[in-house]
């Protein structure tokens, strides 16, 4: 069966300060933590752009992991730097500075093997650009797709052209009240089934995440840590492994295999919030996730 996952975002440089400490000018963007969970399930390809600044030390990660990034666009200047302070309880981001750089008229532009992709992934990005790749794929099983709320305030009528032609999408809590204009939740899932996407992931930081659908509602924790890095990348994680999980099982579109991509997600967003950058992501090994993964039904039994 063919596995292979499209996966469409930045690509970027980040800069993290936090009661940890501080990385700077280390690799970061949605693209990068999502094509790199979803690795370990499926062959990801990337379709982002990055500077002349982004040397061969950046793409070791992708090359150890196999990444395909013959989709990745160099062009002269430099690549997409975001700056930010997290607050002690590392939910709450502040952007200090955000310099687009080449990202600012990124065009994604396919190869004829992206075009044919299994799944596809839309990470964080302008729904224009969205839309650009969902007239450029052919016949994928599945797309999912993630946003943000400056997009969601700047671009909604964009935003929900894109949803009417997504089988998922992923937003968090504030985005999903933002999008909708229901406080409830669940009744801003029911909102967003109704504009025609198949299933709505609402992601909820610490508490885990929500799925609601047609078929059935459900709501999973978090993996618990003792001790939390940097949360940077988590939600693009979650998006990635359960993307690249839903990619690699024969029947995606089924709820017992759509709360087990939630639980890949959530497994594997933890592994993240370990370190700064992909660090922690981007060296670990089967054995450790199937642990994690099995430590994660123990703590669901009772």
């Amino acid at each position: 069966m063919n596995n292979d996952v499209l996966v469409v975002g930045s690509v970027a440089f980040d800069t993290v300060e936090n009661a940890n400490g501080h990385a700077r000018c280390v690799l970061g963007g949605a693209a990068s933590y999502s094509s790199l969970c979803a690795s370990y399930f499926a062959k990801p390809s990337i379709v982002a752009v990055v500077g002349t600044d982004f040397t061969s030390a950046y793409r070791q990660p992708f090359v150890r992991r196999k990444v395909d990034l013959s989709g990745l666009q160099v062009k002269e200047g430099k690549t997409f730097h975001w700056g930010g302070e997290y607050d002690k309880d590392f939910n709450t981001a502040i952007t200090k500075f955000t310099d687009l750089n080449v990202f600012q008229d990124f065009e994604p532009r396919l190869t004829e093997k992206q075009k044919n992709a299994s799944a596809v992934f839309l990470a964080n990005i302008d729904p224009v650009q969205q839309l650009s790749v969902l007239k450029q794929v052919k016949k994928p099983r599945f797309i999912a797709c993630d946003t943000m709320n400056y997009w969601i305030s700047s671009k909604k009528k964009d935003l929900l052209k894109v949803v009417k032609k997504i089988d998922i999408l992923f937003l968090n809590e504030t985005e999903a009240r933002l999008l909708t204009g229901e406080y409830n939740l669940l009744q801003a899932g029911k909102w967003l089934l109704k504009q025609g996407v198949k299933y709505v992931i609402i992601k909820l930081g610490s508490n885990g995440s929500m799925l609601v659908s047609k078929k059935c509602t459900a709501q999973l924790p978090p993996f618990i840590l003792q001790h939390v890095h940097d949360t940077t990348g988590a939600g693009d994680t979650f998006g990635g492994g359960f993307t690249g999980y839903l990619a690699s099982v024969k029947n995606w579109d089924n709820p017992l295999e759509i709360k087990r991509a939630m639980m890949i997600g959530n497994v594997m967003a933890s592994f993240t919030i370990e370190s700064f950058s992909v660090t922690r992501l981007a060296s670990l090994t089967k054995r450790e996730i199937n642990k994690r993964l099995k430590d994660y039904v123990k703590m669901l039994q009772f």
